[in-house]
Formats: C-alpha cells, sequence, structure tokens
C-alpha cells in the first residue's frame, strides 16, 4: 500500500507516517505476541521513537476548549427544515393553494419562528433555517401551513448548533 502525503502539511504528514509504520508492525507481528514485545526490525526504519511519540499523544488527553465544545454539541439555536414536494404536488394543485402558503410562511417569519427562507433550485421544494430549538416545535408549525395540511410538502428538519470545532481555537496562544 502506498501512502501520499504530498498534500497534507509535514505534521500531519508525520502523524500519517506514523499511523502507517504502526499498521505495518500490527500486521507483520504474530497474533499471540505480547503488547510489549519489540516490533520487527523491518519497522523500526519507520519510527524514530514509537514509545515516546505514543506517549506525548496519551499525555494530551484534554484538548484546548474541550468544556467549550461539550457544551456546544448540546446547544440547538435552529432547525434547518429541508422541504421536498409529494405526489400529490402537482403542477395542476399547486396554484390554488400557493397564495395561502405564501401568506402564512410570511406570517411565521413575521412572528420570528422562519429566520431565512429559500427555494432548492432544482424547484423541488423549500428550505427554511427556523428560529425554534425544538424539532417538533418545527413541525408542528410546517403541518399547520397550508401545503401541510393538503399534504403536499413535507419536511426533513435538522437541529442545529454552535459549530464545536472551534473550540479548538480557544487553547492558550504562544507566548
Amino acid at each position: 500500500m502506498t501512502i501520499s502525503t504530498k498534500r497534507f502539511s509535514p505534521g500531519i504528514a508525520r502523524c500519517v507516517a506514523l499511523a502507517a509504520a504502526l499498521l505495518l508492525a500490527a500486521s507483520a507481528a504474530p497474533a499471540a505476541s505480547p503488547a510489549d514485545a519489540p516490533l520487527p526490525e523491518t519497522s523500526r526504519q519507520y519510527l524514530t521513537h514509537p514509545a515516546k511519540d505514543l506517549m506525548k499523544m496519551a499525555q494530551n488527553s484534554t484538548p484546548p476548549g474541550a468544556a467549550e465544545m461539550a457544551a456546544a454539541k448540546t446547544i440547538t439555536m435552529k432547525v434547518l427544515a429541508i422541504g421536498t414536494w409529494t405526489a400529490k404536488a402537482t403542477p395542476e394543485t399547486r396554484p390554488a393553494i400557493m397564495r395561502s402558503e405564501a401568506r402564512d410562511t410570511m406570517r411565521l417569519m413575521l412572528a420570528g419562528k422562519i429566520d431565512q427562507w429559500f427555494a432548492k433550485t432544482d424547484g423541488s421544494g423549500a428550505v427554511f433555517l427556523m428560529n425554534v430549538t425544538d424539532p417538533k416545535e418545527a413541525h408542528t408549525l410546517l403541518e399547520d401551513l397550508p401545503l401541510g395540511r393538503a399534504d403536499m410538502m413535507t419536511f426533513d428538519l435538522i437541529p442545529v448548533g454552535p459549530l464545536w470545532p472551534l473550540g479548538l481555537l480557544l487553547g492558550d496562544p504562544a507566548k
């Protein structure tokens, strides 16, 4: 197996090389060998200080910003609602209901329940970014719209929150 590291930064390339060497060592070692047995001589050429490098990785058990990231994972700030026409929404049946659908959707926006609304560019439905934190509330609001009552549109509801990986940037700056 060949692993190209040209597109990775030097730090990532070293990690990839170390992981590949460890995989090679694990596949070359007999299944019944103890965990602290030395690596086969052919694998050692790839590892400079395997025990030292592994120890460094184990000592970094709590990354910077871990508490913030854990808290952010539990927060739902909005619900993304992706609507799709059903079989009942034919080009002949849609026009009669669209005036009342637009009016009631605008009322939800003015009430602060819909933050942004979009049409899918392929014409297959609508997308709303809703200012609710509970997908059940979003479902109730959307089912009460004229297209929902007529069973002409269904929605996939996706709760969204803070971009929690940004917590990795909260580490102490270099001094």
